[in-house]
């Protein structure tokens, strides 16, 4: 069992867990996402928002997307080849 990715299966060891605690507020985060937007990446194809508001995201577009969230101190907690 695995997450679909446009009809390909993906392993779970390939989703990021990013903490976004270090995010002030709601205009920071609002902020991040927009330039996720601008960079291609999308909210439920990309990545996803838990419960707790962190970010689930695809390894891939992680590594295309690090120097954004590096620059909202957004840290990846997950998977362990990181």
């Amino acid at each position: 069992m695995g997450i679909k990715k446009s009809r390909k299966k993906v392993s779970y060891g390939e989703v990021v867990i990013l903490d976004t605690s270090e995010i002030e507020d709601a205009a920071d985060y609002g902020g991040l996402l927009y330039k996720l937007k601008k960079l291609g990446a999308r909210d439920g194809e990309s990545y996803q928002i838990d419960n707790g508001g962190d970010l689930l995201m695809y390894y891939d577009v992680y590594e295309r997307c690090k120097k954004i969230l590096k620059e909202f101190k957004v840290k990846a907690l997950g998977p362990s080849f990181l």
